[in-house]
């Protein structure tokens, strides 16, 4: 189910206006769309930072309008205010319930692998993939189990567990996460043994 937003329209303003909005709370956004002209909206700040915290940048949403229109969209940018750590703008993208669209989805590592415990390095290559699917069908996340993973060994996108009518797009021959042997490691130890022997003159 999507996750219900409430919203208004607003006209194109200048940046001043924007600037104005933003101060008394409000993050304007933008939504693209087949078929439409895009839409100018804002929603209430404190909305904004709850549905993030709650559903992320890969949920589906929808959009409710005044007079009980409303929109399936996913989030197609985010712009932030890193120094005051505020989203200052949003771009949307309308999905068809009924039609398949691509998308972004986060890859979450589970477990401790072997090779880590016996003093491999874990290389983290690859975070996120892309898939394509109905929008009731998108996963929160992919989960790949990295527990069983020994120095040398790899987990490629084709060894995730894609859910079913689910279409992996991302090369499924890519790495998501190796675990190396502790090269640097053992360099340094050979290179502070070499400098403490004490050599012929």
């Amino acid at each position: 189910m999507a996750y219900p937003i409430a919203v208004t329209f607003r006209e194109k303003d200048p940046r001043s206006v924007l600037t104005k909005l933003r101060r008394e709370g409000r993050v304007p956004a933008v939504v693209y769309g087949k078929g439409m002209e895009n839409e100018l909206i804002q929603l209430e700040a404190g909305q904004v930072i709850k549905m993030l915290q709650q559903e992320g940048t890969s949920a589906i949403y929808e959009l409710q309008y005044p007079g009980g229109k409303s929109r399936q969209v996913m989030i197609r940018e985010l712009q932030q205010d890193r120094i005051k750590d505020k989203i200052i703008h949003i771009d949307f993208n309308e999905v068809k319930l009924d039609q398949p669209f691509d998308t972004e989805i986060y890859i979450e590592l589970t477990g401790e692998p072997i090779g880590v415990k016996e003093g491999g390095v874990l290389q983290h290559q690859l975070r996120n993939v892309q898939i394509r699917c109905l929008p009731a069908d998108l996963p929160d996340r992919l989960e790949g189990d990295i527990t069983q993973l020994n120095i040398g060994d790899t987990l490629t996108v084709g060894e995730l567990p894609i859910p079913d009518r689910v279409e992996l797009l991302t090369d499924p021959e890519e790495t998501v996460v190796s675990i190396l042997p502790p090269r640097m490691e053992q360099s340094t130890e050979e290179e502070e043994e070499t400098t403490d022997t004490p050599t012929e003159e």
